[in-house]
């Protein structure tokens, strides 16, 4: 019976790095990614990525492939959209953070002369 489960592991280990190999040559990823099952149907997610990992919880080949894909795909645009979006919006705050100090000392000024 352990022997079984044991092969079951490895094929849906092997499976989803063979999809894994699959997904990268159809929609290339520049860095290191790699998979890891590590079912656990007691988490309320089905996959994360963390770091070069990304991690499937779910317990079935099927829902574990379709979570693998979704995953990489969230990856790979957050790394190469939203990543950068969020640090461009970072750099304009920071060069207009002077400018706003100065704005709002002058408003806070101008209210305390009113009280």
């Amino acid at each position: 019976m352990k022997e079984a489960k044991v092969d079951r592991c490895q094929d849906v280990q092997s499976v989803l790095e063979a999809e894994l190999v699959r997904l990268k040559s159809r929609i290339p990823f520049t860095g290191t990614l790699d998979v890891c099952w590590a079912p656990r149907p007691d988490l309320r997610i089905s996959g994360e990525v963390r770091e070069s990992m990304i991690y499937v919880y779910d317990q079935h080949r099927e829902e574990a492939v379709r979570t693998l894909r979704h995953e990489y795909l969230d990856c790979l645009l957050t790394r190469r959209v939203v990543n950068p979006l969020i640090a461009m919006v970072n750099a304009f705050i920071k060069l207009r953070e002077r400018e706003i100090y100065q704005e709002k000392e002058k408003i806070v000024n101008v209210l305390s002369g009113l009280i």
